[in-house]
This record gives C-alpha cells, sequence and structure tokens, in this order.
C-alpha cells in the first residue's frame, strides 16, 4: 500500500432504479469518456427517495459487507479476512495485487468495487458498509451488533460517517475551520480520519464519487493525492458555504476508534459469554467500537500490544507460524513481543505525537512552528 501517515477505487446501471420509482430517466449526461450517468440533480433525488422506500419497507436480511483496501498480503489483512469471516461480515478486498499510486488508489478502488457490487446486485443500495484500511485496521464486533448500530441513531441518517481522530492533519490549520462548520461533538475525535468510513452502499458511493470529482473544477483528482486532505477540503467547501454537510464523524467511537494517541483512551474488557474477542471500551464516552484502526505510529505500537493481550490469534484460529511468511505492517508481527531495540525506537513516537500536539496548537494561533525545518536552517547556516 504505502507508508505509515502519521497525521496528519462502473456506477451502477440506474435504469432499473428509475423503473422501480416509476420515473423515466431522460437526462443521462457523460462526465467522462467512458461513464454514463444521471445528471446529478435527479440522481440525487433518486438516490434519496430509493434509500427512504427500501429502508421504511424493512431492514430484515441486510447483509454487513466490508471492503478493505489491501494491495497485498499482510499478516494483518489475512487477520482481518479470517476475522470478517468469523463475525459473520461478507468481505472483499479492493485492489488487491494492483498498483499503489497514492492514497487516492483506494478512492478509485472503493469505487470500482462498489459500483460492481451495486451493479451485480451483490451489495443492496442500503446494504450497510463498512470501508477500511486492510493493514491497520482490526474488527472485533460482529456484523448483527455493526447492524443494529447502523439502524439506529445516530447512523439511521442517509449520510456517510468517518472515523474520528484528536490530530486534524495534514493540515493543522485546517482545524480551526473544522470547528467552525462542524457541530462541537463534546468529545476530542472531532477531525474526520480517511482510513475508516461506514454508510449504506448507495450513499457511500455518491460520496465517494464528489470526492474523486475535485473541487468543482470539473477534473478528476489524481491518484497520487491525498485522500484525507481532500476528505477535510470537501466538508469545508459545502460547510463553509452553508451547504448540508456531506458526512460526518463518529465521535464518540460506536464503530470506530482511531488508536493515535499519546496515551491509551480505552480499557480492555474480557470477552463476554458467546462472544468471539475481548473489546475495548473508551473511557470517556463508554462506547464499544466494532472496528479498531491503528493509525500513526503511535496506533500501531498500541495495537501491537493488544494483538498479545486480547489473545487475538488463538481466538481467530491462527498462528504466528502460519503468518509467519508474509510482511508485516506493525512495529512487530501480531501476537509477537518486541525486542528492546524495536521497543526503544517505537517508543520515541511519543515524543514525536507530542511535537505535532505542539504544532497543531500553534497553527490554531496562526503560527507554523516546524521544528524539523527550523533544525534545517540552522544546519544549513552553520
Amino acid at each position: 500500500m504505502a507508508p505509515v501517515r502519521t497525521g496528519p477505487f462502473r456506477r451502477p446501471e440506474l435504469r432499473l432504479l428509475c423503473g422501480a420509482l416509476g420515473l423515466t430517466a431522460t437526462a443521462w449526461v457523460r462526465t467522462s469518456a467512458q461513464e454514463p450517468l444521471l445528471a446529478k440533480p435527479l440522481l440525487r433525488s433518486l438516490r434519496r427517495r430509493s434509500l427512504t422506500t427500501s429502508r421504511s419497507l424493512s431492514e430484515v436480511g441486510e447483509t454487513a459487507h466490508i471492503l478493505s483496501i489491501a494491495t497485498e498480503y499482510r499478516q494483518e489483512a489475512v487477520i482481518l479476512q479470517r476475522t470478517a469471516k468469523l463475525l459473520g461480515y461478507r468481505f472483499q478486498f479492493c485492489g488487491f495485487r494492483e498498483r499503489w499510486a497514492g492514497w487516492f488508489t483506494k478512492l478509485v478502488q472503493y469505487q470500482k468495487e462498489l459500483q460492481a457490487g451495486l451493479a451485480s446486485g451483490r451489495i443492496a443500495q442500503t446494504d450497510p458498509v463498512l470501508l477500511i484500511d486492510g493493514w491497520d485496521c482490526v474488527l472485533v464486533g460482529p456484523a448483527s451488533e455493526f447492524i443494529a448500530k447502523m439502524s439506529a441513531a445516530p447512523f439511521s441518517t442517509s449520510q456517510p460517517w468517518y472515523a474520528g481522530e484528536r490530530i486534524c492533519g495534514p493540515d493543522f490549520f485546517k482545524a480551526n475551520r473544522i470547528d467552525a462548520v462542524y457541530p462541537d461533538p463534546g468529545t476530542p475525535w472531532r477531525y474526520p480520519n480517511a482510513g475508516c468510513m461506514t454508510g449504506r452502499a448507495e450513499p457511500v458511493l455518491e460520496l465517494i464519487d464528489e470526492l474523486l470529482a475535485g473541487a468543482g473544477d470539473g477534473e478528476t483528482l489524481p491518484e497520487d493525492g491525498d485522500d484525507q486532505g481532500r476528505l477535510h477540503e470537501h466538508l469545508l467547501e459545502l460547510g463553509e458555504r452553508g451547504d448540508r454537510l456531506p458526512y460526518f464523524v463518529d465521535s464518540t467511537c460506536r464503530i470506530f476508534q482511531c488508536l493515535y494517541e499519546a496515551e491509551a483512551q480505552w480499557t480492555l474488557e474480557d470477552a463476554r459469554p458467546g462472544e468471539l474477542l475481548p473489546r475495548l471500551r473508551n473511557r470517556q464516552t463508554g462506547e464499544e467500537p466494532i472496528v479498531l484502526h491503528g493509525n500513526g505510529h503511535t496506533g500501531r505500537w498500541f495495537m501491537s500490544n493488544l494483538w498479545r493481550e486480547m489473545d487475538f490469534l488463538r481466538r481467530v484460529g491462527l498462528t504466528t507460524e502460519e503468518l509467519a511468511h508474509l510482511p508485516y505492517d506493525g512495529p512487530v508481527a501480531p501476537g509477537t513481543v518486541p525486542d528492546e531495540a524495536t521497543e526503544k525506537n517505537w517508543m520515541a513516537t511519543f515524543q514525536l505525537y507530542r511535537i505535532i500536539e505542539k504544532q497543531m496548537a500553534y497553527a490554531r494561533v496562526g503560527i507554523e512552528w516546524d521544528p524539523w525545518k527550523l533544525a534545517a536552517q540552522q544546519n544549513a547556516t552553520m
């Protein structure tokens, strides 16, 4: 896939949808050399009406889907795939064995899989979906719990949701602007993290289309662009002109818990009778997240410990020996113990986290403080 990021991929045929709604779709336009689309206003209207109608009829029989970006197998991806099956999800890798061009590659691959799934009927328009990174995300909650949470407030809205984190990266200067357009959630996990997304399949695809379409200039954004930066920009584009926000942030950590922290913000609880895995409980909100995101360096370190503390491999029927032939993404292979040198190196990343916190604090008052740039300037004058 790509290096660690410490801070901060065809649309389905819609004539069937028009027929189901008793409408005639005549306003076809062409937004690219290959892709026929309904005119956007009509398309959005159809989607909203279809979503409302389908969900009001029945939520019985929904399938919980996981689309996970992974260009190759890593130990963490194998564990994720195995866990998803055991917990009752329909799982699909996206972009597997395809070229990684940059962070937008995953949006392009998610777009392709959603379009194909919706067109074939494998994914229903109202099915709940999880779009999560394949190398640093861990699934701990069952599909039944995910479906129940997605059917209740606040996730029962048609808009997609992203994981929340406390660091606003890659651009710390956007923190104040996001604060101004997004209601204060009352928790520190208020900034969107692009590694974890959820929602109903059709609105999720619509949002991905918007993110890839660019900032209103009619040009498709390159795959080497920054998906999280684009995510923040899109929120600000709509929010600052008073439009409906394009997505929400899971600031209470009911679905997602980002582990990129200076200190653990959770407690580990034993698996309850009949449950496959122990669970994390957020100390502030009391919520038990379904997905753990080991983002950033500190997140990976926390996750390297959780593999052992949760006795994860044994619980999902895997061993370190079975996985040993594959590379891994964390500090050490899942379930193994770091040596002294590895621990020393990774513990230093917590100091880096404190520097990033300070950078963000300076940015809130309009000051760019970059110790690495300052050090380079000093060295250049010596």
